[in-house]
This record gives structure tokens, sequence and C-alpha cells, in this order.
């Protein structure tokens, strides 16, 4: 049996550790920016035993306009057969980023792809070719994703045009 086409959990808040899953704010207050936001495990809602909610408030003051969670794998992934990053999630309806790292430094390139976030619990399948190479919020030139890549650090943008709050829930992000 192949193993590498199977589901291989990247995080999964059932048996994430400690109460924020490991997920750290890198909102745009490095920049100056006003945004804010918090990473919550819960437990308690109906229709998941446990999930991830990233909150807070998207503020376009001083340069600003995105609020960023990033979590460091306790194992880099490797890629091997993958083909895409599936998350079940749930949200306000508004469009966030998936992020993905090779490196497990902080600034570093940050592969993104777009997933919007309907009310309801639904299941997304990015595709690694839409991922696109950007630093900074700039799109830079990378070689594409080959078997052979490392993921040490996955994370989520609320990037708006407008200010606001965003409300985002996450029960699990995996390659497939």
């Amino acid at each position: 049996m192949n193993t590498d086409a199977l589901p291989r959990d990247l995080w999964r808040a059932a048996t994430a550790q400690p109460s924020d899953g490991g997920w750290m704010g890198l909102h745009d207050q490095v920049m100056g920016g006003r945004s804010t936001g918090t990473a919550q495990l819960l437990t308690t809602d109906a229709d998941r035993v446990a999930h991830l909610q990233l909150s807070g408030q998207v503020s376009l003051a001083h340069g600003g306009g995105f609020a960023s969670f990033r979590c460091r794998l306790t194992a880099p992934q490797p890629l091997g057969g993958a083909r895409s990053v599936v998350l079940v999630l749930r949200g306000d309806g508004g469009s966030y980023k998936c992020c993905l790292h090779r490196q497990s430094e902080a600034d570093g390139v940050q592969w993104q792809a777009e997933v919007e976030a309907p009310p309801d619990w639904t299941t997304v399948s990015l595709p690694l070719s839409h991922f696109v190479a950007r630093r900074r919020g700039r799109e830079i030139h990378e070689r594409p994703w080959q078997p052979d890549d490392v993921i040490h650090q996955i994370g989520i943008m609320a990037v708006r045009s407008e200010p606001g709050p965003f409300d985002l829930h996450l029960a699990s992000i995996e390659l497939a």
C-alpha cells in the first residue's frame, strides 16, 4: 500500500495541545498595523467535538490589513505524493489564505492559496499547484513543490480590503 497517497494530518484540533493548538498570531503589527486576533481551541460545538477558532479584527490603520496565524509542526511533514491540502472549516463567508512554509524560520517564503469560509462546515481541497510563493506580501518566483519537499509550518491569514471582524473555525488541515 502506498501511504503517500493517504491523507496525512498537518494539524487536527481534536489532538492539539495546548489550548490554542500551538498557533501563534503574527498580525500586521509587525509593520505598525493595528489588527488583532486570537486562536482558541473549542470543544463545545454541537457539530464538531473540537476545533480551532481564529477570530479578531482587521484594521487598515497604519498600513495594516491582515491578521495571520501560524503553527510550527512538531515534526516536519514530507510532501511525498500529496497533491492537495484539505481543510475542514466554517466561517464568516470571507476569504482567507492557507499558507505553507518549507522552512522553520519565521521570516521566509510563504506559499499561499485562497480559501472561502462559508457559514456551514465544509471540506475544501486546495491543489498544491494553486499555491503562490510570496514573501512579505509580494509574489516571488520559486521552484514548484517537489515530492521531497518538507512542510515545517502551516498558517492562515485573514486579509481584508475593508476593516472589520473575522471569524474562522478549523477542524482539520491535511495533505492528500
